[in-house]
């Protein structure tokens, strides 16, 4: 019967030697594990969907004489099956006022702003920008139009 000799891995060069790099590359695709497991917690939404948004009023008229005037502007924000969005952040802009508000379970929201047309000037413009959880955010410049009563 043949007995096998004793390895003795401090004098195994190959050993010796293998155990930093066997380690190296654990600790960088546990790193790389991690990293992925970490953002999917923290972001659990890779690929956002479109949102789709509706205004009741694309178009605001300032009664004659008036150089400001308030405006109730209805927003629904809907998936792209047209399921209604909750709590989707709005905010309106523009023209000397800034107003914002979160739809409700209907994923619908009344926005009271108050914009100004200085003197000589008949219309204006409006900014929008709507960020909802696990949906692309929806931006659109000059969007709303305020114009002045004749």
């Amino acid at each position: 019967m043949k007995i096998k000799k004793h390895v003795n891995l401090t004098k195994n060069n190959f050993a010796v030697i293998g155990l930093p790099l066997r380690l190296t590359v654990s600790i960088v695709i546990g790193t790389i594990a991690l990293s992925f497991i970490l953002f999917y917690i923290l972001n659990p939404c890779i690929f956002p969907q479109k949102m789709v948004v509706s205004i009741d009023s694309l178009i605001n008229k300032i009664p004659e004489g008036f150089d400001e005037y308030t405006f109730k502007i209805n927003i629904e924000v809907k998936n792209r099956e047209g399921y209604p969005v909750k709590d989707a952040n709005i905010l309106v802009k523009g023209l000397g006022d800034v107003c914002s508000g979160i739809t409700n379970e209907n994923g619908v929201t009344t926005i009271n702003i108050k914009p100004s047309l200085q003197k000589g000037v008949t219309e204006g413009y409006l900014d929008i920008v709507v960020k909802a959880h696990c949906l692309e955010t929806f931006s659109q410049n000059k969007m709303i139009k305020v114009v002045r009563g004749t």
